[in-house]
């Protein structure tokens, strides 16, 4: 590769890389834009942090959310409304395919208070114990892989990083 290749590769990464910085801060916009807005406790927040955290490694993320301060929000986090969002559209498609019962569905409309927030960690919590959501969760991942038998015989705990993106891809949009 010549040095004047070199440089015109360094340029385009830098570019793309420019672009994907500004479309993640598009996201982000939006969806805090879209946040629960009201009056939410410490002691709520991290219930629904907790609630949160059982539910991630479903969805093939191995890193926790951090806990919230002690003192009042008014606004929630745009990365955390972006899991919340992920979580939701899952949670309403199994909903839709029978999986899970009709009120396990997520409207973050709703959220304007510590209530909410509790009502909305009962829900994740109700579907991170859920044998037939985690089967879901699973059979979604496995559904937009390759069909080989190593797939077929693929755990959760067993499943690429790849696979795992994609479902989260999935979940986001």
């Amino acid at each position: 590769m010549t040095p004047d290749e070199k440089m015109e590769l360094e340029k385009m990464r830098a570019d793309a890389m420019s672009r994907q910085g500004e479309v993640e801060e598009s996201e982000d916009e939006l969806y805090a834009a879209g946040a629960p807005k009201g009056k939410f406790s410490g002691k709520a927040l991290n219930s629904l942090v907790e609630a949160t955290n059982r539910l991630l490694p479903l969805f093939g993320l191995d890193d926790k959310y951090e806990r919230f301060g002690g003192g009042m929000i008014s606004t929630l986090p745009p990365e955390f409304v972006r899991l919340l969002t992920m979580f939701s559209k899952a949670m309403a498609d199994a909903v839709e395919e029978g999986i899970l019962p009709e009120d396990a569905t997520i409207d973050l409309k709703i959220v304007v208070d510590d209530n909410g927030l509790q009502s909305l960690a009962g829900r994740l919590g109700m579907a991170a114990k859920s044998p037939g959501f985690k089967r879901f969760l699973l059979r979604k991942v496995r559904s937009g892989a390759p069909e080989t038998e190593e797939a077929e015989e693929m755990s959760s705990d067993e499943m690429d990083s790849e696979g795992m993106d994609k479902l989260m891809m999935e979940r986001m949009n």
